[in-house]
């Protein structure tokens, strides 16, 4: 009698085992469709990668040098660099030599980023590059130190053309030419901490204008030999300014009509993990609708987990028509849990979850990319798509934020799928090729997941 009450409860665990079984694969049975149309364009993109600033001398010293470059530069198929202006050589503008720097650290970074310069275009001769400043020379501060302050007056009031004239001095002294500049990153934010400089979009009493120096600057590095275009106003937020109004808006608005803005540029710190996503679409659309007569790129930010990383960069690519997107911490010191590589006093390196994560978007997004229009019948993933400008590959990333498995279809209006190729993520599991996925069948997005889908079209 107890062997059959056994035999009752194994038969009854079977079943329910395989009930079980039955109902989680139900669960997914359903699949969405993703559709995107070709036809409906928005953003020429320049594409995904980084910056380059503290640190980066580590990559120069290290023994494996050659691997990092390769992973940076090549594997991650990164579209554009930010390199940081360390131009401030001692006793400027008397003397305007590299020999001697301000200090010992600035000579430093001012050396890695003419190497680095070098060395990603060896690996990746399409590569775009974005020389930012975080300040002048100190002999152009108010207080006379690279750190905090702001633009030093003179008889004559601030000095813009020593400014501009300083510009010229960079461009002349560093042994490359960036395609793009920035003349000050985050233009009212100043610390004690790191090389910084207080300004305001017009002049004030106080604060020299952004505008008449970035006019300026445009006047006296117009006239070289393939200039370096001018990006702006590098604002820290597109929130609420310390002065007033939005930050971002206030910056950009002197500068919209100029002919020698090529781009506007923005950071997005008012935003955290807290904070998104239900605060960043307003402020996204607002430089997608209020400054949409000239590309826009975001040029710094870090600080989500990386998940939430991708969710946010689909959102700017597609809420602000963002067409490039720099992660802050690129490369940065071992104890950096946000860095994409981590890179030790001895050169050893680290990749993390955001390395695979930015290579989602910067592999199969290139300069040239237009991104496309898609829709699906429910909003439960986020996503951006790409189109080549040869029209026959579409590049779609993907995030699931849900814990739960979805399952999706992928459908291209008017136009006849080829093949589909697909790389997907999860915790402990990156960037795995899942090979060449069925025309016909739908694909697995896991929980908590980035995916990369190449569709290639007849």
């Amino acid at each position: 009698m107890k062997r059959h009450s056994i035999l009752i409860l194994i038969s009854l665990l079977i079943a329910f085992s395989s009930c079980k079984e039955k109902e989680d694969t139900e669960t997914v049975v359903k699949a969405y469709t993703l559709t995107v149309d070709p036809s409906v364009t928005y953003q020429e993109m320049i594409g995904f990668g980084g910056a380059l600033t503290w640190y980066s001398d580590r990559i120069i010293s290290s023994p494996k040098k050659n691997e990092i470059c390769k992973l940076l530069f090549e594997d991650l198929g990164t579209d554009m660099i930010r390199l940081k202006n360390s131009y401030y050589p001692s006793g400027y503008p008397a003397v305007k030599t590299t020999d001697v720097m301000e200090t010992a650290g600035q000579k430093t970074l001012f050396n890695t980023a003419n190497q680095l310069y070098d060395l990603a275009r060896s690996y990746n001769p399409e590569i775009v590059t974005l020389l930012s400043s975080w300040g002048p020379s100190s002999a152009l501060k108010s207080n006379d130190k690279l750190n905090n302050g702001t633009l030093k007056k003179d008889e004559s009031g601030f000095m813009y053309e020593a400014f501009a004239d300083y510009w010229t001095d960079i461009l002349d002294h560093i042994s490359f030419t960036p395609d793009y500049i920035s003349i000050q990153n985050e233009p009212s934010w100043g610390t004690d901490s790191w090389e910084s400089c207080l300004w305001r979009p017009v002049e004030t009493t106080e604060y020299p204008g952004y505008n008449t120096a970035f006019d300026l600057v445009y006047n006296n590095i117009s006239t070289r030999l393939n200039p370096p275009k001018m990006i702006g106003p590098e604002a820290e937020n597109i929130g609420t300014s310390s002065f007033g109004g939005n930050t971002f808006g206030a910056f950009s608005d002197p500068l919209k009509d100029k002919a020698s803005l090529a781009m506007y540029a923005f950071h997005t710190y008012n935003f955290s993990a807290t904070t998104f996503p239900d605060e960043t679409v307003t402020a996204l659309n607002m430089i997608r609708d209020s400054y949409g007569n000239k590309p826009c790129i975001m040029t710094e930010y870090s600080g989500m987990a990386w998940l939430k990383t991708a969710q946010f960069i689909t959102r700017v690519v597609n809420e602000a028509n963002a067409s490039a997107y720099l992660y802050w911490d690129m490369m940065w010191g071992e104890s950096n849990s946000f860095a994409m590589m981590q890179v030790d006093y001895n050169g050893n390196y680290t990749l993390t979850p955001f390395y695979y994560l930015m290579k989602h978007f910067s592999k199969n997004v290139d300069l040239g990319y237009k991104r496309i229009d898609a829709g699906m019948t429910v909003s439960l993933l986020d996503y951006s798509a790409f189109i080549s400008p040869e029209l026959d590959k579409i590049t779609i990333v993907i995030v699931n934020p849900l814990n739960q498995n979805i399952n999706v279809n992928f459908s291209v209006a008017n136009e006849t799928l080829s093949g589909i190729r697909a790389y997907q993520t999860v915790e402990a599991s990156y960037y795995k090729d899942l090979g060449v996925i069925s025309l016909t069948k739908p694909l697995l997005m896991k929980p908590l997941s980035i995916t990369t889908v190449v569709l290639e079209l007849n």
